[in-house]
């Protein structure tokens, strides 16, 4: 069991390395956004609306067919077909963006009126909608290195793509002051070194044949995954939208730098391990001690996320102001903790999806998460108002907690683990625990608060020992990698040794 888990938290490190090139670009960049010789907050707010129908597009395009061909690839009865698969989800995936387009494009004066009561943003919805369906077709690309294992050319095409598209962007948007549309001119311009960059490898494994049955099937998998892939995009996003509406787009703004700094939970750690796993997941349905695999999974995500949701919060004030240029942005650190503890009970949610992705009852997760968007919405209508930013944050936060529970239920009813529930809930208290202990620090020196947030962060994983969270097992695991690396001049040495296990 912990060699499996060793193996996909190797793999987890090397998909980290591609998926933080993908999302990083967004982060390297937050001194420049939040420069106001470059963008303005209202622009800033502006990019956050845009990114949100971003999110959207790229479900609605995407069709969920990446999930579906995940599912199928695995099909030993479709094993000669891989390659026609791939074929048949980018032709779907390309037909439908087109038509997309032709839908949109007469429209686009009227969508900007809708949201931003100008319609000088026409043109920035469609540079918008081009790098939306360029990120769908890289992600197809992606899926299809991960099932093959291509770990290796994942990682450096895509940190090839950070380096085209970060040096873009910095030639629009810095050099060449073209505002919001030089982000999404280096978007673009990276999007389309990726797919070019790759088209070898495109070609090589694609059948210029269209698989009408497995599509078919593969379709009554994932339509409903659209539902709920959609709903759990607007889940995250109507906080956004409903502070557009609702108050103002500096609002917008300072909300979404506080969920870009809380996201890079997601890009550097949760979505590398998701990537790492998926595939496990599917192998290891039929084979034996597969519901204790899958408990683990949940125990030491949780630990892992809840050390990086520690960080975040506990110095949220000093990395917000470590990023931003502007002080018009530094009041938002409050809502990072919040934000931070949401992306944790998403991570929950994903975790506790797998038994009914694994039983099929996709139909279920897509009505759950229409439901749980529903009450997110009416959770940021009542809270904005009188909580402003970090109402969209309490919202978010609270959806997230009952979508975990619900999903948890339906879960456990189709198809039950026996996850630690209870470590669980010690590994979020005592987390929890820390943080508002470290807001007693706010008035004290930046040098003391450093100093006693850190002792904070290092004695959590001792706190959780009284509550017998570690099996004997594991801690013979951790008392062995302390011996093996506890001495620098071994590191070398003990690095090799990992590689060559791995042959």
């Amino acid at each position: 069991m912990l060699e499996i888990i060793k193996k996909a938290s190797k793999d987890s490190v090397i998909y980290g390395l591609g998926n933080v090139s993908i999302k990083l670009v967004g982060l390297i960049l937050i001194p420049f956004y939040t420069d106001p010789r470059y963008l303005s907050i209202a622009d800033y707010g502006v990019l956050g609306i845009m990114e949100a129908c971003s999110q959207i597009l790229v479900a609605i395009i995407d069709l969920a067919l990446i999930q579906a061909i995940t599912r199928w690839y695995w099909d030993s009865e479709f094993a000669e077909k891989k390659k026609s698969m791939f074929f048949t989800v980018l032709f779907v995936q390309g037909l439908l963006s087109v038509l997309l387009f032709c839908l949109i494009w007469p429209f686009r004066t009227n969508i900007s009126s809708l949201f931003f009561n100008n319609e000088n943003y026409a043109g920035l919805f469609i540079l918008m909608y081009i790098s939306s369906v360029l990120q769908v077709w890289g992600q197809v690309v992606q899926n299809l290195m991960k099932l093959q294992s291509r770990s290796g050319l994942y990682t450096v095409s895509n940190i090839v793509k950070l380096i085209i598209t970060l040096a873009a962007t910095i030639y629009f948007v810095v050099i060449k002051e073209t505002g919001l549309k030089g982000i999404y001119f280096g978007q673009i311009i990276g999007g389309l070194f990726f797919v070019v960059m790759l088209a070898g490898y495109i070609i090589n494994n694609i059948k210029v044949k269209l698989e009408a049955t497995v599509l078919w099937k593969m379709l009554n998998y994932s339509l409903p995954l659209v539902l709920g892939s959609i709903s759990g995009i607007l889940l995250s996003l109507f906080d956004r939208y409903s502070l557009n509406f609702l108050g103002e787009l500096p609002d917008v703004a300072k909300y979404t730098l506080a969920f870009r700094i809380s996201n890079t939970i997601r890009i550097l750690v949760i979505t590398s391990v998701q990537l790492a796993l998926s595939p496990l997941i599917f192998q290891m349905m039929d084979r034996p001690g597969n519901k204790r695999f899958y408990s683990k999974i949940m125990t030491y995500f949780t630990l892992v996320v809840m050390i990086c949701v520690l960080v975040l919060s506990l110095f949220c004030k000093e990395i917000t102001k470590v990023f931003t240029t502007s002080t018009e942005y530094w009041d938002s650190y409050v809502i990072i903790p919040v934000l931070s503890f949401s992306i944790l009970f998403g991570m929950l949610k994903d975790t506790a999806i797998t038994g009914l992705q694994i039983a099929k009852k996709t139909g279920v997760i897509g009505t759950v998460i229409a439901i749980v968007a529903v009450v997110n919405l009416g959770l940021n209508i009542l809270l904005i108002p009188i909580f402003d930013i970090m109402g969209a944050a309490m919202a978010t936060l609270l959806s997230q907690v009952l979508f975990f529970v619900i999903i948890i239920i339906y879960a456990q009813k189709y198809y039950p683990i026996p996850y630690e529930f209870g470590k669980v809930a010690v590994m979020i208290f005592s987390g929890l625990a820390l943080y508002l202990l470290s807001l007693l620090t706010d008035d004290m020196s930046l040098l003391m608060r450093i100093l006693i947030k850190s002792a904070m962060l290092f004695s959590y994983p001792f706190i959780l020992y009284p509550f017998h969270f570690y099996e004997e097992v594991e801690l013979e695991r951790i008392r062995g990698a302390w011996v093996k690396w506890k001495k620098p001049r071994n590191l070398f040495r003990n690095l090799k040794s990992m590689r060559h296990s791995d042959k």
